[in-house]
């Protein structure tokens, strides 16, 4: 909230620019596309075995733009671990030119360490001619769809807001313009007689500021809050000079008139 004009009969005060929606809308939208697109939430191991140490693996990694294979012969794996990071954990075959992730990080620990375990039974048991085991973790791509439906709704549902205090006509116009709605009111400067910062605590005990604007009546017209307090007061300062001097510039404009009319 800021104020982009104050002058002798004007006073425009605007809640936010256009910059600050798209930005973080579009930066958010970002992070979800990336996690959409290029994080493999499901996975598939098959392996197929001819002989003792003679077969050949195909491990399948499913995303969004669609799938990627790879070729493994059963001979060059040796074995499969569950690689621990913090609170994630993913499933990793140990081939002889490296480790190949197999699943993708979750916080599934129980079921990583079972896949792994079902890969190193089979490798160990050359009886078993056949392995097909999957890691399903497409619930994955739900945090690349929430930074995306939050970054539309914050362009949907974020509003301008712009209060512009016209000494001329003596009115308060309150423009709210959003890609949703729009709205305009008005009121007569004479109904406003003061300003206020109102201090309100939340759930979590943050404390936050609010600009009231006192109507005859006992109504209330309340400003965007903020957990700026200085900048709540720089915003009821300059409204309470601007009405106060408009005030007195109407007591001066009303003796004038009466002292013209006496001498004449």
């Amino acid at each position: 909230m800021k104020i982009i004009k104050y002058t002798a009969t004007e006073l425009i005060i605007q809640t936010k620019s256009i910059l600050d929606f798209w930005f973080p809308s579009c930066l958010l939208m970002t992070f979800g596309l990336i996690g959409l697109t290029f994080d493999y939430h499901a996975a598939t191991l098959s392996c197929q075995r001819s002989h003792e140490k003679q077969g050949n693996c195909q491990l399948v990694r499913s995303h969004l733009l669609g799938s990627n294979i790879q070729e493994i012969q059963l001979a060059a794996l040796q074995g499969a671990k569950v690689e621990r990071f913090g609170s994630k954990s993913r499933v990793v075959l140990v081939t002889n030119v490296g480790d190949v992730p197999f699943s993708a990080n979750s916080t599934n620990w129980g079921n990583k360490d079972a896949a792994a375990s079902d890969i190193n039974f089979y490798l160990k048991n050359a009886k078993s001619r056949l392995l097909r085991l999957s890691q399903d973790d497409r619930w994955l791509g739900w945090t690349g769809g929430i930074f995306l439906l939050a970054g539309v709704g914050v362009i949907a549902l974020g509003n301008k807001e712009t209060y512009s205090f016209d000494g001329t006509s003596n009115t308060l116009t309150v423009k709210r313009r959003g890609l949703l709605a729009r709205k305009v009111i008005k009121r007569s400067l004479f109904e406003i007689y003061g300003v206020e910062v109102d201090r309100t605590k939340d759930r979590d005990h943050d404390v936050w500021y609010q600009v009231r604007l006192l109507v005859s009546g006992g109504d209330r017209i309340s400003l965007p809050h903020t957990m700026s307090p200085y900048k709540q007061v720089e915003i009821a300062k300059a409204i309470n000079n601007y009405l106060h001097a408009r005030s007195h510039e109407s007591i001066c404009s009303d003796d004038c008139s009466q002292s013209e009319n006496s001498v004449g």
